[in-house]
């Protein structure tokens, strides 16, 4: 059942190809390209932190903003009248779409992968805690989303949210600057991205991230069921 919600979702995606070729390839490689071609001055250390906080970013603007539109524009109560005709659950019509836009944001994340590895080298990577690491934070990401969309449920009003919310979980993590500040702490986005950075060989190996993004994980996946599971349409519970 999941797959042919996949092609659906990629089919009805026609109708936002340009968004999504400007959202999800054209500004992430743009910013990748600026970052390499101003990287003459910099360490293959400084580089590669830059290059994973490049990544994380994507994954906030292009998975967390996309994801959260289309769910938003699910749970319209038109859309979900049209899909309580339909014998789908509209929890694997959201798992569908979560995973397509999880599949469609793999390009720039594998693009940033190989710039780390050719500036870091195979030696210092990680590859099991990365490949954690990767899971946690596509999954963190993936719920929060889902739990926002599903609560807005009009594309409209998931619109200005994405606007304003990438935005603030990037400026305020340590993505791009180097900082200690405990504030930073706060932000869900700070953890997974030094679970990627440690995974790198770019700073120590703490449990601490990896903790506190599992309890994220944890929170954000009850908050997704919860919202996903009380609409109700026609009768018939979602």
């Amino acid at each position: 059942m999941i797959s042919p919600l996949i092609e659906m979702e990629l089919k009805g995606m026609r109708l936002y190809k340009t968004f999504l070729f400007v959202n999800l390839l054209l500004m992430p490689f743009a910013l990748l390209f600026m970052m390499i071609m101003n990287s003459g001055s910099r360490t293959p250390e400084d580089i590669s932190y830059l290059v994973s906080g490049f990544i994380v970013v994507s994954l906030v603007s292009s998975f967390l903003g996309t994801l959260t539109n289309r769910v938003s524009n699910i749970f319209e109560p038109s859309v979900l009248e049209l899909y309580s005709t339909l014998p789908p659950r509209i929890s694997k019509v959201v798992l569908a779409q979560f995973l397509t836009y999880s599949i469609l944001v793999l390009p720039q994340v594998l693009i940033g992968l190989v710039v780390i590895l050719y500036y870091q080298g195979v030696s210092r990577i990680n590859a099991p805690l990365l490949t954690l690491a990767f899971l946690l934070a596509f999954i963190e990401l993936g719920t929060l989303a889902v739990a926002i969309g599903a609560r807005i449920g009009n594309p409209y009003k998931a619109m200005a949210v994405t606007t304003i919310l990438p935005w603030l979980l990037v400026v305020f993590s340590p993505a791009y600057y180097h900082s200690s500040l405990q504030v930073l702490y706060l932000n869900p986005v700070t953890h997974p991205l030094s679970c990627i950075r440690s995974a790198i060989g770019l700073q120590e190996v703490s449990p601490i991230p990896w903790l506190v993004s599992g309890v994220l994980t944890v929170i954000f996946t009850a908050l997704a069921i919860r919202n996903v599971g009380s609409r109700y349409m026609l009768e018939k519970p979602f």
